[in-house]
């Protein structure tokens, strides 16, 4: 039986970059990717020096540089991010507990997307960033102690609660075996980033070892001196102490899980600094549960290449174009100073000279007509390159526009009129995305995966009890308390894209406006909540109408029975004796819109805040939906009483009825 290795020999072997020879080839064609992509196509890498140099060119030699792939990857993002998506957790029964844990699951994974100045959403847009790069981009959810609310216990010491986090990692800082063709096959994945020293020594306290820093190569510190050092102007050198500067106070912080086996049915967990071991765990961070287990990691791919785990990115496809523009702008440039100028024949000497004129500059040519012999200079036309220069750089540039799907222009040569409705545009814009739909549609899987890794460790992490504010319906705000033991487990989440909605704001309104006319949301006369709704999403938000009054004040009420303080609200009854009775008087009760108050609070009491509420605050609050239940018996009443009169005096013509006619409980008006 082979002797088992120690794990510090395993980590080290698996961050050994001499051993993984693709690995290399792959991180070359990142940082090419990473200098066009800002614009910097001057700079290379030099193998044998391990290191970048400007390229070694005539000093004469103007770089413009036209940058069709800051487009292409703009573009690309849009098309990834622009899409709205809806989060659901699928209940793992019928149980109304469940269904009620998956709906928090949901409003939990909403309120983390907007913690901490939704810094969520900006790690996603740079994981989108890193994956057209690159070709494969990574996310990482992980448990982090430092952060969140701190406490003390009974012998003071200090309570970190943590927080969940899920932020973007380098490419360069990802390593792998070559097995596998996705992360979930990979049997470890290696995670190495630059720690500084003194939290190191804080978190795991252990004196942390000095290392070779002139032998360590971290593409993280390479990549971050490169990109904040390199000159603005093109031709400029590079700053080669900058990139070569030693690093200060920090170290190579090395992470490694590994793959659940039969011996290690949890996975493994190892951190090391240099060959001293942080930590060595028998479980992953994510912890497995009914043999199901997950990386902190997940991988967002771009164009898969069969066989083989690190996909290629929409860039290496533009690189050629690129040139080819560059070089015909060098040309350019080089005829316009040369022999796209004019040129001059001359008999004698001449003189130049600089004339200025109302803030007008130009040069003369001035002569002397003795010394020329009564000659004059003869002056012609530069020779201008041939126009097939400029149509090759047209054909590169729709090469790009191509490649992007053509998202900005929608359709090159055929856009709509001015005429063109918003749902026609939206046509056209899909018909031009519609070749990226695969690699959006990847993106969001991706995405998935973190949004379940997410609650899984909210699960284990948020054990004690915990406050977020989500967003209601309409105007409102809810705050929720909740642990970790409410989810029940449910953390089967889904994302819903939302493709059949319009991605224009035109297209949005025309398909409102036609779904309200097909009668599609209803008697809006009746539903004031829709309506605002509706005004809100059409951007005419800040319109009221007369509803708004009453629904504002019911609503006021509800916020006054959620806290408790039903000292004002109004409630009727009839007593033993038979006669009404006004427990809790309103002055105000007279004037209010019913049929709104009580649909308005009908919705309150059916609710699941409702329920949570004292017996007594419920019993108070039914009895105040009743008694606006009964003013608008009142006044249904009356109104068939006038209509009665009309017919008895043969008078013809309708009377409205005002308020809400229907769905009036009259057998449940409170009697005792």
């Amino acid at each position: 039986m082979a002797e088992e290795k120690p794990i510090e020999k395993i980590v080290e072997e698996i961050f050994d970059d001499n051993l993984d020879i693709t690995r290399k080839i792959m991180e070359r064609i990142w940082f090419r990717n990473i200098l066009y992509y800002i614009g910097e196509q001057y700079i290379e890498w030099v193998v044998s020096l391990n290191t970048f140099r400007r390229k070694v060119t005539d000093p004469f030699l103007p770089t413009p540089v036209s940058n069709i792939i800051r487009d292409y990857v703009r573009s690309m993002k849009a098309m990834i991010l622009n899409k709205d998506f809806s989060i659901r957790v699928w209940p793992n029964s019928n149980e109304q507990a469940d269904r009620e844990a998956s709906l928090l699951g949901e409003n939990l994974l909403k309120w983390m997307d907007s913690e901490n100045d939704e810094e969520f959403k900006d790690e996603k847009e740079k994981v989108s960033l890193w994956m057209i790069l690159t070709g494969v981009g990574f996310m990482r959810t992980f448990p982090m102690l430092d952060r969140g609310e701190f406490g003390l216990d009974t012998n003071g010491n200090i309570i970190k609660s943590g927080e969940v986090v899920s932020e973007n990692i380098l490419p360069f800082n990802i390593v792998t075996d070559d097995l596998g063709d996705s992360l979930s096959k990979k049997r470890y994945v290696g995670i190495k980033s630059l720690k500084p020293k003194e939290w190191v020594e804080d978190t795991f306290k252990k004196i942390v070892n000095a290392e070779d820093n002139e032998r360590i190569i971290s593409y993280q510190q390479r990549l971050m001196k490169l990109v904040g050092e390199v000159s603005p102007w093109k031709g400029s050198g590079l700053e080669s102490q900058m990139i070569n500067m030693k690093m200060k106070d920090l170290v190579v912080f090395k992470e490694v899980e590994f793959q659940p086996t039969p011996k290690k049915p949890n996975g493994k967990y190892v951190v090391m600094v240099g060959d001293q071991r942080l930590l060595d765990s028998d479980s992953l961070p994510i912890p497995p549960e009914n043999g199901k287990w997950d990386y902190t990691l997940t991988d967002f791919h771009y164009n898969y290449v069969p066989g083989r785990f690190w996909s290629d990115a929409g860039i290496n496809d533009l690189i050629s174009p690129q040139n080819i523009i560059n070089s015909i702008d060098q040309d350019c440039e080089i005829n316009r100073k040369g022999l796209g100028e004019p040129w001059v024949l001359v008999p004698g000497n001449i003189n130049l000279k600089r004339l200025d004129k109302m803030g007008s500059r130009l040069k003369a040519i001035e002569y002397d007509g003795l010394t020329s012999g009564g000659q004059k200079p003869e002056i012609n036309n530069g020779t201008p390159l041939p126009q097939q220069f400029l149509e090759q750089r047209i054909i590169q540039k729709e090469v790009a526009q191509d490649a992007a799907g053509d998202p900005k222009n929608i359709l090159r040569g055929k856009s709509p009129t001015s005429k063109a409705s918003g749902i026609m545009v939206d046509i056209l814009r899909e018909t031009a995305e519609q070749s990226h739909t695969p690699d959006i549609g990847r993106f969001y899987r991706s995405l998935k995966r973190t949004y379940r890794k997410r609650l899984i460790l909210a699960k284990n992490l948020f054990t004690e009890k915990r406050i977020m504010k989500i967003a209601g319906k309409g105007k409102d705000i809810r705050i929720v308390a909740f642990r970790a033991s409410d989810l029940r487990n449910n953390t089967d989440v889904r994302l819903e894209l939302d493709s059949g909605l319009s991605s224009t704001k035109a297209g949005q309104t025309q398909m409102i406006l036609n779904l309200i006319q097909s009668g599609m949301f209803g008697d809006l006369n009746v539903d004031p909540e829709t309506r605002q709704e509706l005004l809100r999403r059409l951007g005419l938000a800040g319109f009221r109408d007369k509803i708004n009054v009453d629904v504002e004040r019911a609503e006021e009420e509800n916020m006054r029975i959620m806290t408790k303080k039903v000292d004002n609200i109004y409630v009727m009854a009839i007593d033993e004796e038979g006669q009404q009775q006004t427990y809790n008087e309103d002055p105000l009760f007279k004037y209010d819109n019913h049929s709104v108050h009580y649909e308005t609070h009908r919705r309150f009491a059916l609710s699941k805040e409702f329920k949570e509420l004292p017996e007594q605050t419920r019993t108070i609050t039914i009895a105040h939906i009743d008694c606006h239940a009964v003013e608008m018996q009142k006044e249904i009443q009356k109104q068939m009483e006038m209509m009665a009169i009309q017919e008895e005096m043969g008078k013809t013509g309708e009377v409205s009825v005002q308020g809400n006619q229907g769905n009036v409980p009259q057998s449940e008006f409170i009697t005792a």
